[in-house]
């Protein structure tokens, strides 16, 4: 199963960034193969619509899951019509997340 994480920066420091339209990378977690693949976000610089066109390339990625620190309400129910579950974190890592992910420990976003 492919889970999506919000990183900063490049992603290599595996910081969790709390943002999800702006964030600058996404860390693709293959929880079965444990691979991890870097993505960077095309929509962060965007003027209008990033949380939406981030959610688009999640969503074209394969992710089922999202874990990011806060989603905004139209990108929130895009990903939920689109199947994919989103869960807000306050780790700050990705190792963090994951484990907390992992522990059942997140909060699942529900639109409202």
């Amino acid at each position: 199963m492919k889970i999506a994480f919000t990183l900063q920066g490049d992603g290599r420091g595996g910081l969790v960034d709390r943002r999800f339209g702006r964030a600058e990378t996404f860390l693709i977690y293959n929880s079965e193969t444990d691979e991890r693949q870097l993505v960077a976000n095309a929509a962060v610089d965007a003027a209008m619509g990033a949380g939406l066109k981030a959610a688009e390339a999640i969503v074209a990625l394969g992710a089922v899951a999202l874990v990011t620190g806060e989603c905004g309400v139209k990108a929130l129910h895009a990903l939920h019509r689109a199947g994919v579950k989103v869960y807000s974190t306050d780790s700050t890592t990705f190792d963090d997340a994951l484990e907390d992910l992992r522990q059942g420990n997140l909060r699942e976003a529900q639109p409202a």
